[in-house]
């Protein structure tokens, strides 16, 4: 019985919001009352980026989206940062409660603007059934199993944006892809100059750790996660690979996962471990205490560094935190 119920739970979401995408109702041409926050006009704002398989995409907006649907912690706690809490009908962190807690305690006011939150992943049925006018999230989040492709909901009249250093959209991630991503937001919804107020205090962090780490000697880095099934190694093409080489660094391993003895061998100045959460901060720093790692020249001179995983993966609204703590590990004299 459960398949014909779940089926037609699906028809009957689809239906309505097909009928809401086009009939009076239209999340477009609503009443004031119908409406999750300001819903003002403004002249076209064209927005370029992705669609599900990785092609170019142009999105077209008349008015400042309403019904947004959030994937992902970053893209959330951007919008949250310059004020748009009101904007969005449901947030889905895929992500540990201490994420949530730690948004709260910045953003308390803002958190409490929007309909649902959830720290696992929404059903795409669910996602169909909040009407949503814009979804924004990773590439992965318009995946068969999540919501479904870009073309799906384009056809229906809802813009998607996919982030451009997410799930290696862009072969290099760069510190102005996140800039771009900052932009993109500030025009959509109208807010450019919070925008470009975290744009121009990025560039100016990026010029000031430039210019202060001039002749000072290259550093050899890298940057690992540690897991039950092994150690994933990130290379220079994620944006922190963009972060360390702004810096002054060199990311020489180019391998997707290592193993203790590859540690070993490449015995880098600098090793940068990527966390989730506080007990995946204390199991990766068990990690890296084990006796064979004492060797290592990271960790004689004590420069093995626990990196927050929201520093240093589409960063968005967090990039200038990346960068600051990317500089204190590569030249903590300074």
């Amino acid at each position: 019985m459960k398949k014909p119920l779940i089926l037609l739970f699906v028809i009957i979401c689809l239906s309505t919001f097909l009928a809401g995408r086009n009939g009076e109702n239209s999340v477009f041409e609503s009443s004031p009352e119908d409406m999750t926050g300001d819903s003002r006009l403004y002249p076209p704002v064209e927005i370029d980026t992705f669609d599900s398989s990785k092609h170019p995409l142009r999105i077209r907006f008349h008015r400042v989206p309403v019904r947004g649907l959030v994937y992902e912690a970053n893209t959330l706690e951007t919008l949250l940062a310059f004020g748009q809490g009101d904007k969005i009908i449901s947030a889905s962190l895929n992500a540990s409660g201490e994420t949530y807690a730690r948004m709260k305690a910045k953003y308390p006011e803002e958190l409490a603007k929007i309909r649902h939150i959830s720290n696992q992943e929404i059903s795409r049925e669910m996602t169909i059934a909040y009407q949503p006018d814009f979804i924004l999230g990773w590439k992965s989040t318009f995946s068969p199993r999540r919501y479904g492709s870009t073309d799906w909901w384009q056809e229906r009249g809802v813009n998607t944006y996919i982030v451009a250093t997410s799930n290696h959209v862009v072969p290099y991630g760069t510190i102005e892809d996140e800039c771009q991503f900052l932009d993109d937001m500030g025009r959509i919804f109208d807010i450019r100059e919070k925008s470009e107020a975290l744009i121009n205090e990025i560039h100016a962090e990026i010029e000031f750790a430039e210019k202060s780490t001039v002749g000072e000697k290259p550093q050899e880095v890298m940057v690992v996660e540690v897991s039950k099934t092994g150690i994933m190694n990130y290379d220079d093409g994620w944006i922190v690979g963009d972060m360390v080489r702004r810096l002054g660094g060199n990311m020489p391993v180019k391998s997707r996962s290592v193993g203790a003895e590859d540690l070993l061998a490449q015995d880098p100045d600098v090793i940068f471990v990527v966390y989730f959460n506080s007990r995946h901060r204390e199991e990766s720093e068990l990690f890296f205490q084990n006796v064979r790692f004492n060797s290592l020249k990271a960790s004689r001179s004590q420069r093995i560094y626990m990196l927050p995983f929201w520093y240093m993966y589409t960063p968005a609204v967090n990039t200038l935190d990346g960068i600051r703590a990317i500089k204190k590990g590569l030249y903590p004299e300074l």
